[in-house]
């Protein structure tokens, strides 16, 4: 072969390298598309690749050249839309002050992504989370990054002096996630509704309050009621006591005046 013509097929292939790695990337965007629309629908197992390369318009088997199995397109269609929303928040968050505003925002957004994103919540919870892949999975790194971000806002905090220093806010955040995923079990098995809002508010005003009267207020208040009501009836008791002698001595007779020896 000529060096002329060499050139040539070296310009035609990279050329085209572009074009074919254009192709495939946007084959993958549509597949995702496709295999989320498809999951949050039917759930994953009703759900079949069959249907999804349909919906792309390719054969079942090029879904494969691009994802190994069903399971790991359901982690990566949903990793997918789960990021940006992760990535948002973050962004959103970095212009709140305040731990209450902050730590309210990150609840009422999860709160939130389930009456906008019931579908997606739905594989999450039901699908995902349970089984023994979740860990390790992008859905499982993503749930971290959310956790870091509630974690670092209580840690913050604690170290501002606005929680007490024996609180961990590790703990808290189990308390927290735990309450989410109790109400997310019932908002998507179609148990209720919620009004996002109003619950990220109970549950912030609980984390950070406590069900206990505050320390520093009506429980405060209350105790130092208890004292002075304790004081108040020993000395009524003391005064009983007083009264009582004083009768006793009052009602005894009265000595009469010893005689003095004659000498």
């Amino acid at each position: 072969m000529s060096p002329a013509r060499v050139r040539t097929s070296v310009a035609s292939r990279a050329a085209t390298a572009p074009k074919r790695t254009r192709r495939g990337h946007d084959r993958r965007r549509a597949i995702l598309d496709a295999a989320r629309e498809v999951f949050t629908s039917k759930g994953y197992e009703q759900s079949s690749m069959a249907e999804i390369a349909t919906r792309v318009g390719v054969v079942e088997g090029a879904i494969y050249k691009h994802f190994g199995s069903k399971r790991e397109l359901m982690f990566e269609a949903t990793g997918d839309f789960y990021a940006p929303l992760i990535g948002a928040a973050k962004s959103q968050l970095a212009g709140i002050r305040g731990t209450r505003n902050r730590l309210r925002f990150l609840l009422w957004g999860q709160l939130e992504s389930l009456v906008r994103f019931p579908g997606l919540c739905r594989l999450i919870v039901f699908e995902i989370r349970p089984h023994d892949d979740y860990r390790g999975s992008v859905v499982h790194a993503l749930d971290g990054e959310v956790t870091g971000m509630v974690l670092e806002i209580l840690e913050q905090a604690r170290a501002a002096g606005e929680l007490r220093a024996n609180v961990e806010p590790l703990l808290v955040c189990d308390v927290l996630f735990g309450a989410i995923e109790h109400i997310a079990s019932k908002v998507l098995a179609e148990r209720g509704a919620i009004d996002p809002r109003a619950e990220a508010d109970a549950l912030t005003g609980l984390i950070l309050h406590g069900v206990l009267a505050d320390a520093r207020g009506d429980d405060h208040e209350s105790s130092d009621q208890r004292e002075a009501d304790r004081l108040r009836a020993q000395v009524d008791r003391l005064e009983t006591l007083v009264g009582v002698l004083h009768a006793a001595s009052a009602a005894r007779p009265a000595k009469a005046p010893r005689r003095k020896r004659a000498r």
